[in-house]
């Protein structure tokens, strides 16, 4: 519902300017306006604004309009003062037949180029207004990048592939397919000038494809934690800057050598100890023991047993921002210097799902849905100090959770009955509170507010109520995996998904009756 302006996100930590609000639904698109202090939005909620900066120093909408269908997205034109705007009903002048998903302009060409949740691409005449072209694929076109010298276009699908066509007049051919993504394609950038290809998808990671060397060489760069929905690349720089949807933004060094991630290697045993793995009958039987389970080296990518990979490490030549595994051989041969960081990690201030910016002014306008809270773990402890229940939202090492588990105990059972419910706690604000013989204690970021996670935890606390009957410590104990299912729909990756009841229910009774269908279907007789 919200758009927000940093300043220089390249140089230092991106710093608020200002924070746009009046739409009420989620904005979908936010556009910065060249050589002038305005913004441009579209929303969900119908309605096109552009916002110019007054005296005061606050942005107002000069200019509202409101279309027919929720607006999915846009493409300005500043030269020819021209904007597109795509809606969920599939129209731009061009119908698609399902919501449009992302969209181009190409004045060169008078061509608009998009993408929607038809599973097609098509291109149109401006001038004319007719459909030139169209080409299926076999899941959603998300989102698309053209290049107005070759007329290539470069689309991304749910699917996880980038398919590269060449577009003419009236027809157009595949070049070729790229495929290195684990999960759906979110976003793209093309650099004409290097002629290289960022795309960012939801398995948390970016891609660097070289076309122009056409040596097929790519850069894997993980530094996110949830899905990427937006990429850009500075030429005069060198970075990238990529954001994902918990509001992370991360700036990339790529003035830097890097090296490419190797593919991983397919063995029925280790290739360190020559073990077997455990579906190796044969070399089990041979050798009387147990197979063990396979995971890869992620510097060499050998396939190594859990023994021959204990260390994690992080590699940032090879875009391994986080800690990853590696077998013990390569960790020995990893330096403390290349363990320093080629990224720096930033945090906004809600949910980013679009993305522009003005390198020549140091600005960046990001737009997405407000962050109310953002929980890092929930823990269930009773006044005995056992666990009952624990949730981590955020990337935490056996070692460490067990460290918190022992702490938050600790301080939270010590804690006086009547004193305040709000604690600080390394750089974190711990807000609990107790429900007959358990205490609700979660870790939230400082500029959270306390009030409302009391109030979070208070309406799980009532779905857990509402499900179970006048809910005790034991129906926890004994139906812990129903306690999980009824978190799991209440809050996603730290953050409030569904607020009503009424709807958690439904999705409890589904998955009840699913359970029991299945069970019905194993104890059938096979005959």
């Amino acid at each position: 519902m919200a758009a927000e302006i940093h300043s220089r996100p390249q140089s230092a930590r991106p710093v608020l300017l200002n924070k746009i609000e009046g739409h009420s639904d989620a904005v979908n698109a936010a556009v910065l306006i060249p050589k002038e202090d305005g913004v441009i939005t579209v929303s969900e909620d119908r309605t096109i604004r552009v916002w110019l900066k007054r005296d005061s120093g606050q942005y107002w909408p000069s200019i509202y309009h409101t279309v027919s269908s929720p607006c999915s997205c846009m493409s300005y034109h500043h030269d020819s003062r021209r904007i597109f705007i795509g809606q969920d009903n599939g129209a731009i002048v061009v119908t698609h037949q399902n919501r449009v998903s992302d969209m181009v302009f190409s004045l060169e060409s008078e061509w608009v180029v998009s993408t929607g949740h038809d599973k097609s691409v098509s291109w149109m005449c401006t001038q004319s207004g007719s459909m030139l072209g169209r080409h299926y694929f076999g899941s959603w076109a998300s989102c698309l990048q053209y290049d107005n010298d070759t007329q290539h276009a470069f689309i991304g699908d749910h699917s996880g592939q980038i398919t590269l066509l060449k577009l003419e007049r009236q027809t157009y051919s595949t070049v070729t397919t790229l495929k290195g993504h684990e999960g759906s394609i979110g976003a793209l950038w093309w650099d004409p000038v290097q002629r290289l290809l960022f795309s960012g998808a939801s398995d948390h990671s970016v891609i660097m494809w070289d076309i122009g060397g056409r040596k097929g060489r790519t850069l894997l760069l993980q530094g996110h934690h949830e899905r990427v929905q937006a990429v850009r690349y500075l030429q005069l720089t060198r970075q990238l800057v990529s954001c994902s949807a918990d509001g992370g933004v991360t700036v990339w060094n790529m003035d830097t050598p890097r090296e490419e991630a190797p593919q991983w290697l397919d063995s029925d045993s280790c290739q360190k100890c020559e073990q077997p793995f455990f579906w190796n009958v044969k070399q089990m039987w041979d050798s009387k023991t147990i197979g063990l389970r396979q995971h890869h080296c992620r510097k060499c990518g050998k396939a190594v047993c859990g023994k021959c990979s204990s260390k994690r490490t992080t590699y940032p030549v090879m875009g391994f921002e986080f800690q990853v595994r590696v077998c013990d051989t390569c960790y020995d041969t990893i330096k403390d210097e290349d363990r320093t960081a080629l990224a720096t990690f930033h945090e906004g201030k809600h949910n980013i799902a679009f993305m522009d910016m003005d390198p020549s002014r140091g600005l960046m306008v990001t737009c997405g849905s407000d962050r109310v809270i953002k929980m890092h773990f929930l823990l269930l402890i009773s006044r005995q100090g056992k666990l009952r229940l624990q949730k981590w939202f955020t990337p935490v090492t056996e070692g460490e959770k067990k460290k918190v588990i022992r702490e938050m105990t600790l301080m939270v059972l010590a804690h006086p009955p009547h004193s305040c419910n709000f604690l600080l706690w390394r750089d974190l604000k711990i807000v609990y509170k107790r429900y007959a013989s358990l205490y609700f204690c979660c870790g939230l970021e400082d500029q959270d507010n306390e009030l409302l996670t009391l109030e979070v935890l208070q309406r799980y606390v009532e779905l857990l109520d509402k499900y179970f009957g006048n809910v005790c410590e034991l129906d926890i104990i004994f139906n812990f995996e129903k306690a999980y299912f009824i978190l799991d729909e209440f809050l996603v990756g730290g953050e409030v998904l569904e607020t009503s009841k009424t709807a958690v229910g439904i999705a409890m009774e589904e998955a009840e009756t699913l359970q029991e269908t299945m069970e019905e279907y194993m104890s059938k007789p096979t005959y």
